[in-house]
C-alpha cells in the first residue's frame, strides 16, 4: 500500500532541540530528522517517511493505549479526498503517548503536524485504528 507521510513541528525558542526531536522518534523510531530553518528564522523539525511500516509504531502506540475508536473518529474526520492532516500533543509524544490535539491552543509548545497521503484511506484507518471486530488481524 502507497501511503506518503509528512511530519513537522515548530521548534519554539524555549523548547530544547534534543528532545523534540527524541518525540518525533517515539512516535517515528526509524525517522530521519530534518531541521528546517525558516525565511523568518523560526525553525522547525520535519519527517518523512513511505508506507505503511513507517506508521507501525504510532498504530502499536494507538493501540497499546486502548484509543483505537478515538483515533479512528478523528482520522475519519481529518480526511480530505486522499489526504489525512492531523495533530498531536508534543509533550505527550515526548512521554512515549499518543494524543490527538488541535492545530493550535491544546499544545503549549505547539503540534506536531501529521500529513498522510494515499490511494486507499480507509486500509490507513484499518491499519492505524482498527474497529474492535477487526482487532485481531
Amino acid at each position: 500500500m502507497s501511503v506518503t507521510v509528512a511530519v513537522q513541528t515548530a521548534l519554539e525558542p524555549t523548547e530544547d532541540e534534543s528532545k523534540v526531536e527524541r518525540a518525533l522518534l517515539k512516535l517515528f523510531p526509524s525517522a530521519r530528522i530534518e531541521r528546517i530553518t525558516k525565511p523568518d528564522d523560526a525553525v522547525a523539525l520535519s519527517v518523512h517517511g513511505n508506507g505503511l511500516e513507517f506508521l507501525s509504531n504510532l498504530r502499536n502506540l494507538i493501540r497499546q493505549q486502548r484509543i483505537r475508536s478515538a483515533a479512528r473518529s478523528i482520522l475519519i474526520r481529518s480526511l480530505r479526498g486522499g489526504t489525512f492532516q492531523f495533530y498531536l500533543n508534543k509533550q505527550a509524544a515526548f512521554m512515549g503517548r499518543v494524543s490527538f490535539c488541535e492545530a493550535v491552543r491544546e499544545s503549549p509548545h505547539g503540534p506536531i503536524s501529521i500529513q498522510l497521503e494515499c490511494e486507499d484511506p480507509q486500509s490507513v484507518i484499518d491499519y492505524l485504528a482498527s474497529p474492535p471486530n477487526l482487532a485481531e488481524s
